[in-house]
């Protein structure tokens, strides 16, 4: 402690009045180191002699210690303390300052009594107050400035009263440095702040009635130059070039807690978020337990399982009255890498920036939103709409859109959760949310472009369903799935969640195209529904002709077919013993018949089909039944009887054979037809695959048309 001049200057001095009146006390060039140790001792202090403190010889008059070096005196018995009430209070003086003024002063602080020493350095410090007294409720003037450690200042000035408390102080900082916060966290965070520039101006105020505490705040808050790093690594965790508060009101103390800011703005801001192989985000980890070792904010953890939650309770209202003028974000860039899968997944967020307008608790009008950025610099990211979180019930009415979002750079989550991994394809995400009065309403819609996957890969993950078909179902003609998923649903429901809505219809499309993949395109035939009606031909029993109702269901599979290239079609022709056989026998009765024109008619040139009209068909039949060797009714003469059409067709079947190798040849056949009618609706036949037939009908359970082909896609 040192000081180069100090000067006290007196108005007026009366001792038996016990008052005095002092101009000034100044102080030049003062020097002031102090100190605080590992145990909290503040060495200043030491020089303060506190009430009650007796040392050796300071107890004892100077002249009875003269006395004690020549003969010793008996001991004294000890005399009992005066009682409280003796003796005359002495009165206490009467004091006025008109000013205290200390110039060019330097204040030298180190604190060893953190996790590492903080020294503080104040040069210069200029103090200046005015009008001190004995009687602690007139004002007293303050003005304070000073530069910090060589780089920020700051300055106070206003007024205050002692009792009861009431100030009123402007306060301005530039750059005041935070970091020194670091020394009182010690191993309680994960995290440093390696640079904390307080910059503000406005004014505060504070006051103490009846015990009441009342406290406010007027003005501005920057907080700039912020870079937190990782303990460990020393990498960059979080940071930002500015984080401004303007027009500052905050209350506390009357009634509810108010504060009002003009608009909050974040500039230049980055941010590394990952969740770790335990499921957890770093985030979670900025505070440390102290019982573990620390861990790294900007690498991948080797954590154990994620600890169980405990339940959380109930969200309660916000107990303050909040009004925010609006937000902007400028420059913002989040990097983010899921180490929950492998392999891991990173994506790059930039160029954030955009706008939410006001909102509060009070508000009635929801904020307006429009945020843009980039993914990974290449796919546009868009959200607009309006929120307002703040109320009671908070409202949300958002869309975002990301276009082209690159497909390969998600392969991870693809691989883990179906098997394959993507090596090209873009997304686009059109979403749209509705939350009022915890009731969410939503569309997602979401369009794939030549999504395509590699070769299947082990994962103990992956669902076990076809996913490379549905999604060849999914495909239009140009490479494109084009999806709508509403989801709706209450958040008072504690058994709902958006993504568990989503994932399920996503599960119940691939689960569709094992069960019903026909109905999954159906939307695409140009039908509403039935698409399971398509998944096979029906014939005529006995015969492998198409009909004329197979025709429309041919036109509809021939599209689907041209419309998803990469589907190909399995053709398993059919038959019922049940039916085939009779039906088989008439096939070959018409077979007898059309035969019997050829004969007369010769075959045609070109190799056209030749068929029988209905007009000619008695006539034919008639001879055909003629020709048959076999004993036929006769009259009474002993010729071959005439009967009716009928009676001809029954007695023709009644002497054909069919076998085993007939209904395998007509379930072949069947396959066959239907192969050929696509292949003459422009389908390549290389997408048409006969596979064995099958020879009865006991694994289906709609036995109304067990005569057919099967289809299957794949």
């Amino acid at each position: 402690l040192g000081w180069s001049k100090f000067v006290v200057t007196v108005g007026q001095f009366d001792l038996a009045a016990q008052k005095a009146v002092i101009n000034e006390i100044r102080a030049d060039g003062l020097r002031l180191a102090v100190k605080r140790d590992h145990q909290g001792a503040i060495d200043l202090l030491a020089l303060i002699r506190q009430p009650g403190a007796q040392t050796g010889s300071a107890t004892v008059a100077p002249h009875q210690l003269a006395r004690t070096r020549h003969a010793p005196q008996a001991p004294h018995p000890p005399q009992p303390a005066p009682p409280a009430s003796a003796g005359p209070t002495t009165p206490a003086w009467k004091y006025h300052v008109l000013a205290v003024i200390l110039d060019r002063t330097e204040i030298h602080l180190l604190d060893e009594h953190g996790a590492k020493p903080v020294k503080l350095d104040v040069v210069p410090l200029g103090l200046n107050l005015k009008d001190l007294s004995d009687d602690r409720s007139k004002p007293i003037g303050v003005e304070l400035d000073g530069i910090v450690n060589s780089k920020g200042s700051f300055k106070l000035d206003g007024t205050a009263v002692l009792e009861p408390l009431d100030a009123k102080l402007r306060i301005a900082t530039k750059r005041l440095d935070l970091s020194a916060i670091n020394a009182y966290l010690g191993d309680q965070v994960n995290a440093t702040i390696a640079s904390a520039l307080l910059t503000m101006d406005g004014t505060a105020t504070a006051s103490n009635r009846r015990s009441h505490l009342r406290a406010g705040y007027r003005g501005a808050i920057t907080l700039g130059g912020v870079r937190i790093i990782d303990k460990l690594t020393r990498d960059n965790f979080i940071r930002w070039s500015s984080f401004s508060a303007n027009r500052i009101a905050a209350d506390y103390g009357e009634g509810q807690p108010k504060l009002r800011i003009g608009g909050l703005a974040l500039a230049n801001f980055y941010a590394r978020v990952i969740l770790n192989s335990n499921g957890t985000l770093n985030l979670n980890d900025i505070t440390s337990n102290p019982h573990a070792a620390p861990v790294s904010l900007t690498r991948p953890s080797n954590a154990g399982p994620a600890p169980i939650a405990a339940a959380s309770p109930a969200p309660q209202p916000l107990t303050a009255a909040i009004e925010l003028g609006g937000i902007t974000l400028q420059g913002g860039q989040i990097n983010y890498t899921d180490n929950f899968i492998e392999p891991h997944y990173s994506a790059d967020l930039t160029d954030v920036g955009g706008k939410i307008g006001a909102f509060g608790t009070s508000s009635t009008t929801p904020a307006d939103v429009l945020l843009e950025g980039q993914v990974n610099g290449s796919a546009p990211l868009k959200i607009s709409g309006a929120i307002n979180p703040l109320v009671p019930m908070a409202h949300v009415d958002i869309g975002a859109k990301a276009d082209g979002i690159e497909l390969p750079g998600l392969s991870a989550y693809s691989a883990k959760y179906t098997g394959y991994p993507i090596v090209k394809g873009t997304l686009t995400v059109d979403v749209h949310y509705l939350l009022d009065s915890q009731k969410l309403t939503a569309t997602n819609h979401i369009v794939i472009d030549q999504l395509t996957f590699g070769d299947k890969v082990a994962s103990k993950d992956a669902i076990n369903l076809p996913v490379r078909l549905a999604v060849a179902l999914l495909k239009d003609a140009r490479g494109v799935i084009d999806l709508s998923i509403p989801v709706s649903g209450s958040l008072n429901d504690p058994q709902f969640s958006i993504g568990d809505v989503i994932w399920q219809v996503v599960r119940n499309l691939i689960l569709k195209a094992v069960t019903a993949p026909f109905s999954l395109i159906t939307g695409a035939l140009g039908g509403s529904g039935g698409g399971e009606q398509l998944n096979y031909i029906a014939f005529k029993p006995g015969y492998a002709q198409t009909t004329p109702d197979a025709q429309q269901q041919l036109d509809m599979i021939a599209k689907a077919l041209g419309d998803r290239p990469a589907l190909k079609l399995n053709l398993a022709g059919r038959v019922d013993p049940r039916t085939d056989r009779d039906g088989l026998r008439l096939a070959k009765v018409d077979q007898q018949v059309l035969e019997q024109k050829i004969k007369d008619t010769g075959e045609p040139e070109g190799g056209a089909p030749v068929s029988v009209g209905k007009d000619e068909y008695d006539e034919y039949l008639t001879k055909a039944y003629k020709a048959a060797k076999f004993d036929k009714p006769r009259n009474l003469i002993g010729l071959t009887k005439s009967i009716p059409p009928d009676e001809m067709i029954k007695l023709l079947a009644a002497h054909e054979q069919v076998t085993d190798d007939d209904l395998r040849h007509l379930a072949d056949a069947r396959a066959n037809a239907v192969r050929t009618a696509l292949s003459n609706r422009k389908i390549d036949p290389a997408r048409l695959f006969i596979v064995p037939p099958k020879l009865n009908a006991d694994d289906l359970k709609d036995q109304t048309k067990t005569t057919r082909t099967d289809l299957t896609l794949e």
